[in-house]
């Protein structure tokens, strides 16, 4: 959500290479998606144009540390990546009436100090906690720009209350040495137990595309995960292990989204990045991370949108177990005008396309017909909102939403000028994102979806169930096909749901139905154990 190292390369290199396009593949009409995409403009002048930064989320502020504050890179070594368009400062930010409140990271005093002034480093938080690692810029003792070997944890909820109070908040940030976590334009998530650190590269030196190269670079080629043990006497990572491969992995500058597995489980998809080993083209081919399935590329679908940084907005729709995927803009070997086009430059665009991947592993893409009126979305992240419908991995649950519903924001990245070989800028525009789902029709008539559903259906037992009640539940009764009952429940309590679906785990494979009542809707769902 937030690399720019090393776009111009691919924007330059790739008009002397032959055209690689994606193999054809047919888009969707957006018509068919079960929900519609509204955004409205919500930029406050006050909030400076940032991209490129770790970012974290305490009640209802933002964190923002380190990235830029102006455009693209440049071409040559002294603008590259210029001191003095490193953020330098810790931000806190309220996007609703625009106040930001700030300190010197220098005045701070860390024992890492100069890896909080980086640029594309890797970031996730974990409750009130925010963990940032790696990043690229300079160590000043040194005198030297670099990717940092460095882990920090920041405590959002001191940060907050220091900041507020206009005092120093140096005591809500630890920091250590972690040779494992340093990369730079990677991305980290947490999944369960675990923290993801997937593809990056480790880069020294100063950029140039003048003359010899005056920087190296190493891609990680991996994905690496982890445990993070953070208290008053320890920062460090454990029971850390890593999947190799340079063949599928070779990518940064990509984004990386929950996602809802067919099977009602949690996941990470990788979508694009750049650079193959064997053209400098992104990749295509979608890979998917699971806790029991640490890789697994799609090798059926080349993503034709969106390769390059850019924010997502995940929703999986319970009705038919679809995922589906909201891109914003970055860039992209496709774009839209008057049908679709390929540009092997790699150019910005303005499209917003949806990524929608069945439950039978088919996928597809859709150009919404909504996009920006100017060439935005690299680097940008979206900020979910806590109060909309949502899984633990803050996957958005179309079917538990009523009508429009706000999702979350879109916030930074990079304004281009032309889609290619651009002047830019640090983006300051910011939007609110809606989503609201579509009715289910049946063949008589337009109809609301039932106020109770389990998914995946058919289930097995290696299947996590999924129980949603999208309206108030007085009452459930399993039953046989012989209308026996089985089991019957009141849904007064949240635990009601929980010895359901014990219940079905137990089962014999067969048919079933589940009766159930409430104040807005009754009904009955057939249910098959495979």
């Amino acid at each position: 959500m937030r690399t720019t190292l090393h776009v111009l390369i691919l924007l330059t290199l790739a008009l002397l290479l032959s055209p690689i396009s994606p193999k054809a593949q047919t888009l969707g009409d957006p018509a068919d998606l079960p929900f519609t995409l509204d955004l409205e403009e919500v930029t406050q002048a006050s909030i400076p144009g940032l991209h490129s930064f770790a970012f974290g989320k305490v009640d209802e502020w933002w964190v923002v540390i380190g990235g830029r504050i102006n455009g693209l890179h440049g071409f040559f070594i002294a603008t590259g990546f210029p001191e003095d368009k490193a953020n330098v400062e810790v931000l806190l930010i309220h996007p609703d009436n625009g106040t930001v409140l700030s300190f010197e990271v220098e005045d701070m005093n860390l024992p890492f100090g100069d890896a909080l002034h980086s640029t594309n480093p890797q970031y996730a938080q974990d409750s009130d906690w925010l963990y940032i690692a790696g990043g690229y810029g300079k160590d000043i003792a040194s005198g030297e720009f670099r990717t940092f070997p460095v882990l920090t944890a920041v405590d959002l909820l001191l940060l907050k209350t220091k900041l507020l109070a206009g005092e120093n908040p140096a005591a809500a940030f630890r920091q250590t040495e972690v040779p494992q976590l340093k990369a730079c334009g990677g991305e980290m998530e947490k999944m369960g137990d675990w923290f993801y650190l997937v593809g990056g590269h480790e880069f020294s030196g100063l950029y140039n595309q003048n003359g010899p190269p005056q920087f190296t670079q190493v891609y990680t080629n991996e994905i690496r995960r982890f445990k993070i043990t953070n208290n008053t006497a320890s920062l460090a990572i454990t029971d850390y292990t890593a999947h190799h491969d340079e063949a599928n992995l070779h990518r940064r500058d990509f984004t990386l989204s929950p996602v809802i597995r067919p099977n009602g489980s949690e996941a990470l998809c990788l979508y694009g990045g750049v650079f193959r080993p064997d053209e400098d083209l992104p990749f295509y081919n979608p890979i998917f991370i699971a806790e029991d399935n640490i890789f697994e590329m799609d090798a059926s679908y080349e993503q034709l949108f969106s390769q390059y940084t850019c924010p997502a907005v995940p929703l999986f729709d319970s009705l038919d177990g679809s995922m589906n995927t909201l891109f914003f803009g970055g860039l992209s070997v496709h774009f839209w005008n008057n049908g679709l086009q390929y540009d092997s430059k790699v150019p910005f665009i303005k499209d917003i396309t949806t990524f929608r991947r069945q439950a039978d592993g088919t996928s597809q893409e859709f150009v919404m017909p909504q996009s920006f009126d100017e060439l935005l979305g690299a680097n940008m992240v979206f900020v979910p909102s806590e109060n909309a419908p949502h899984y633990p991995n803050e996957v958005l649950k179309l079917r538990a939403m009523s009508g429009p519903t706000f999702v979350g924001h879109l916030f930074g990245g990079i304004k281009a000028e032309i889609p290619n070989i651009t002047p830019s800028s640090a983006n300051q525009r910011m939007f609110k994102v809606y989503i609201t789902p579509k009715p289910t029709v049946s063949s008589t008539a337009e109809a609301t979806a039932p106020s109770l559903q389990v998914f995946p259906n058919p289930f097995s037992n290696d299947d996590f169930l999924h129980i949603e009640s999208l309206s108030p539940i007085n009452h459930c009764e399993l039953l046989r096909v012989d209308s026996q009952v089985l089991a019957a429940y009141s849904q007064t309590a949240s635990t009601g749901f929980a010895e359901l679906k014990q219940m079905l785990q137990g089962l014999p494979s067969g048919v079933y139905f589940l009766k159930y009542g409430g104040n807005n809707d009754t009904g009955v769902l057939k249910l098959v154990k495979q």
